[in-house]
């Protein structure tokens, strides 16, 4: 029988002996710490608040192990207040229906990782929901009348007439406007006129609703032809831009489609070389729609003036 006796210089050696064992032993797995999740990039909603339309919601995270992520799609009322979870949308897109219109829509993002406490986040909600726009189509043309003396009528057919001016509208605090629906007559113009207006004429569109101290521009667009050429001009405190250029129709001017506060002026130019184009400016008030007046460019002048007629 043997006794293992330990002495001084023999100590180390076995101590070191007995640490490379059970480095041999351990999991290789154990040698990297866990870690808690965490948002790197905050939950936010990329697409159109418009029916029809697909939103995907984008963050970015880290954790160890990897992150379990589950996503909880919300409405929530256009004026604030709580939001309601929606039954089922827990994907990380959404494809906006016909029972979000008039509401905003927001994500929530949970992230839980093996030894943790969840976390989430919720992203900022978009604009108010509005239905989907209908489809443009050119109007349908028109034939001119008989000749009935010399000289022969003009072979152009009469071009759309201008858009009617839209203004008195009950104001409602958190409810939406729209251009009043009023008839399109095409007015009597000259034949010199008719062979300079742009054809189809153009068409500016509004819609928002209405907030303490302005409105939310929910839509803001231009039909006209492929040919034209769109600037923006924008005056006051709350413009997201001063001027914004735009080729061909049509068009979504989704830069002032945002809350804008009472005083800022809206212009929109739609021009075509040597053609009559298109003029409209809105005027933001508090509590009410924005006032509108609509004009013509005449071709080589700056300064709009009162569509043509004979």
């Amino acid at each position: 029988m043997h006794n293992l006796a330990i002495g001084r210089r023999a100590c180390p050696a076995l101590l070191s002996s007995l640490a490379a064992a059970v480095l041999l032993l351990w999991p290789a797995g154990a040698l990297s710490a866990d870690s808690p999740p965490a948002f790197t990039s905050l939950p936010a909603i990329q697409g159109d608040a418009v029916v029809g339309a697909t939103l995907t919601a984008k963050a970015e995270w880290t954790g160890e192990p990897t992150p379990q992520v589950r996503y909880q799609w919300r409405r929530c009322p256009a004026t604030g207040g709580a939001c309601v979870a929606i039954v089922d949308a827990i994907a990380d897109k959404y494809v906006v229906t016909a029972a979000d219109v008039g509401s905003r829509l927001g994500v929530k993002v949970q992230l839980k990782n093996k030894g943790y406490d969840a976390i989430s986040a919720t992203s900022v909600t978009t604009a108010v929901v509005v239905p989907a726009p209908p489809p443009s189509s050119d109007p349908p043309p028109t034939s001119d009348p008989p000749p009935t003396s010399d000289p022969p009528p003009s072979s152009n057919p009469p071009p759309a007439a201008p858009d009617p001016r839209d203004d008195p509208v009950t104001p409602s605090e958190g409810k939406s406007f729209v251009e009043p629906v009023a008839p399109i007559v095409t007015p009597v113009v000259s034949a010199s006129a008719r062979a300079t207006l742009l054809r189809p004429f153009p068409v500016v569109r509004i819609r928002g609703f209405f907030q303490h101290g302005g409105v939310r521009i929910t839509l803001l667009s231009v039909n006209g032809p492929r040919s034209a050429r769109i600037t923006v001009s924008c005056v006051g405190r709350g413009c997201p831009v001063s001027s914004l250029s735009l080729a061909g129709a049509p068009a979504r001017l989704r830069a002032f489609e945002r809350f804008l506060p009472a005083g800022t002026v809206l212009q929109v130019r739609v021009t075509g070389a040597g053609r009559i184009g298109k003029y409209a400016r809105f005027l933001i008030r508090a509590r009410s729609a924005p006032l509108r007046r609509d004009l013509c460019l005449m071709p080589g002048r700056a300064k709009p003036a009162a569509c043509p007629s004979s």
